[in-house]
């Protein structure tokens, strides 16, 4: 992120100049001496579950009130005497059942943890149906009580040979490789699932409705195949069956797929509304001199950068991404605080570390005319501050 050019015969109020070396410009963006009015709240920029859920927390009464079984190796249940936090369960889970009969499968190794499961499941599901105006999925109106699963039949080691007609070498080797892309499906949607809020919102604008249906779609579809998969992948270890495991592992994976394409394809839509917004050339506020410093700003699907000039020199000051709210986070590559820089380089060998940024657009009124409409480059540091403004001039670009 180095800069090249053409001296610059002035100090620029708002930059760190280091050395000159030859012809190239070496800056960085510095904080304003005005103190910041109103800045970005730190806990926009990170995704937050949005779906309660049950936990270890759970009172006692609460756990008395829900339904608890106890299953054998024979199917057989039964309801337990004893507190659920104190049964030796192999597993605990909860069967999602449609007409009765079993669809999906949420699992977890305590009993607070498969509420917990449920709870995200019916999570998703009430929002989606609250977000998107439509009834609530059938398929979780009847969940099964969560079941304490006591049987444990292991098969001796060595009962099949390799390759043997009708043994498990195969199934067991399938599962190991299923149950990785299942678990990786589930990280997706960990990841994903926060973001259905930003999805329902956009599907109310027109420019970008359409992909942020599909997006949401495949959230859906996504929870719903996490459910699938796991009941799929316990009736082929049941079953021995290879063909079903590699079947859910793969089914696995293509919704994790899907759950990346339709979100790149959603930033990419928002990225052309932002970049038709506030794409183009704002000017240093204040400069003076017949050569005046400006800021390119340049959003080329969801990426975005923002690069300073003055005359031929430039020097990159941000790069970062649109997010789904429509606010620009990235990164700076700055002067350390209190650190020492080793060479006259503005990179990271030198001592400049990347730290967290914002590129954020806010209509400023003047005393004449219409709004202006100025960037303001946020950063932070040990606390949030924000470099000198640029504001798009009513004329053309130089």
């Amino acid at each position: 992120m180095g800069g090249r050019g053409a001296p610059i015969l002035r100090l620029v109020s708002i930059l760190t100049l280091t050395t000159l070396v030859g012809t190239a410009l070496r800056a960085e963006p510095a904080a304003t001496s005005e103190p910041a009015t109103s800045e970005p709240a730190t806990s926009q920029l990170v995704p937050k579950e949005p779906f309660g859920a049950a936990g270890s927390s759970a009172s006692d009464s609460i756990a008395e009130e829900e339904p608890v079984m106890v299953e054998a190796c024979d199917g057989s249940r039964q309801r337990p005497a004893q507190d659920p936090r104190m049964l030796a369960c192999r597993r605990w889970s909860i069967a999602w059942q449609e007409r009765s009969a079993p669809w999906g499968l949420s699992t977890a190794d305590s009993y607070d943890g498969v509420l917990a499961e449920r709870e995200r499941q019916l999570g998703f599901a009430r929002h989606y149906a609250r977000f998107f105006e439509v009834s609530l999925d059938e398929r979780y109106a009847d969940p099964s009580p969560a079941i304490c699963e006591t049987c444990d039949e292991e098969v001796p080691a060595g009962r099949w040979g390799d390759g043997q007609v009708f043994g498990d070498a195969a199934a067991r080797q399938a599962l190991v490789t299923a149950e990785a892309e299942l678990a990786a499906l589930d990280a997706a949607l960990r990841e994903h699932a926060p973001r259905l809020t930003d999805a329902a919102r956009l599907a109310r604008e027109p420019a970008v409705s359409k992909p942020a249906r599909a997006y949401a779609k495949a959230l859906r579809q996504g929870m719903q195949h996490l459910a699938k998969g796991r009941l799929a992948l316990d009736d082929a270890a049941v079953l021995r069956s290879e063909r079903a495991a590699k079947d859910a592992g793969r089914a696995a994976t293509a919704q994790a797929k899907a759950l990346a394409s339709s979100l790149a394809a959603l930033r990419k839509a928002v990225g052309k509304e932002v970049a038709k917004a506030h794409a183009g050339r704002y000017f240093e506020d204040g400069a003076t001199g017949t050569v005046q410093p400006h800021l390119d700003v340049e959003i080329d699907g969801s990426e975005v950068r923002a690069t300073y000039f003055v005359g031929t020199a430039q020097s990159t000051w941000f790069e970062g991404s649109v997010d789904l709210d429509g606010g620009i986070t990235g990164r700076s590559l700055l002067a350390p605080d209190g650190g020492a820089l080793t060479c006259t380089q503005h990179s990271e060998a030198c001592g400049y570390v990347y730290i967290p940024s914002v590129l954020r657009f806010v209509e400023r009124a003047i005393p004449e005319g219409k709004p202006v409409q100025t960037a303001e480059l946020w950063f932070q540091r040990s606390e949030w501050v924000m470099a000198k403004p640029f504001s798009r001039a009513p004329r053309k670009h130089r």
